[in-house]
């Protein structure tokens, strides 16, 4: 104690909770300016870069309020500024474990960049979160919405200790599709019908639009789509596969592999290819042995 004056290092009581003050404030208008750009931007900008934008400025308005608080209040008095970090890391010492966790997974996303906003993912291992697009990468957690519609806060720990599938980074997925027919049809036949319905559908590859051609061979060009394919780098990759995956009593089963772009309207585009495939099959009607 200097005179009537509270000491903490070398410097006033009075300083010490000015400091403390001016990091909460930062804090607040932070996040405050963080809405703001948002809003602004989201109407001029794709949401992944309004986000990063606003982001950047967010940590920024953040990082003065410290500057200001260090070398303006405390006077660069490292004494005083590890005593008002130790109050705050006694309110969070049961939790700062996962918090840490939670950080440094953050910037192991930021830099590995396994996944980005706007990426259609699946999470598998401790938790699992179906098809979901992200949202929003944070420092301590990652912000999914799933195509029902819910929003997904997964701490960045148990995202990073998980098993990751990146639809949008792939570029395109083969899905199997199950159908079962008599055992003594035309398997010939029926293979040919199968393809006829393939081909008309508009977002099975390889016969779709050519407004979709363009973005596939878009896709081809990235240099991560090129390592996935020790083959052809063309459209015909995509060829559909029937495959007999099962013989039981009076029924054969056929597994249809099919490849599609947009994984998110995988059940939909389903959906529409067996109910054509239901109507072709009423028209043809006999499909007895050739």
């Amino acid at each position: 104690m200097a005179g009537n004056k509270i000491l903490i290092g070398k410097v006033p009581l009075e300083n010490f909770l000015i400091f403390i003050f001016t990091f909460v404030l930062s804090l607040i208008v932070a996040n405050i300016v963080y809405a703001v750009i948002r809003s602004f931007l989201d109407k001029k900008l794709p949401q992944r870069n309004s986000k990063l934008i606003a982001r950047i400025i967010q940590y920024a308005v953040l990082t003065a309020g410290l500057y200001y608080g260090i070398y303006h209040v405390l006077h660069l008095d490292l004494t005083a500024l590890a005593a008002s970090l130790g109050i705050f890391g006694i309110a969070v010492a049961f939790s700062s474990q996962q918090i840490i966790q939670n950080f440094i997974a953050g910037i192991l996303i930021s830099v590995g960049r396994p996944i980005e906003l706007e990426e259609w993912v699946e999470i598998t291992g401790p938790i699992q979160t179906g098809i979901s697009k992200i949202k929003d990468i944070t420092l301590t957690r990652t912000i999914l919405r799933d195509v029902d519609g819910r929003l997904l806060y997964i701490p960045n720990f148990i995202l990073l200790s998980s098993k990751i599938i990146n639809y949008t980074k792939s570029g395109f997925v083969e899905i199997p599709v199950q159908v079962t027919i008599p055992l003594g049809s035309d398997y010939e036949r029926i293979k040919k019908t199968i393809k006829e319905v393939i081909n008309e559908h508009a977002k099975i590859l390889p016969n779709v639009p050519e407004q979709e051609k363009s973005i596939i061979m878009k896709l081809f060009e990235l240099s991560r789509t090129k390592r996935l394919f020790d083959e052809e780098t063309d459209i015909s990759r995509f060829e559909p596969r029937i495959l007999i995956s099962d013989v039981s009593g009076s029924d054969m089963k056929l597994a249809i592999k099919i490849w599609i772009r947009e994984i998110n309207k995988k059940d939909e585009i389903v959906s529409e290819f067996l109910d054509s495939l239901r109507k072709k099959f009423k028209e043809e009607k006999d499909f007895g042995p050739a």
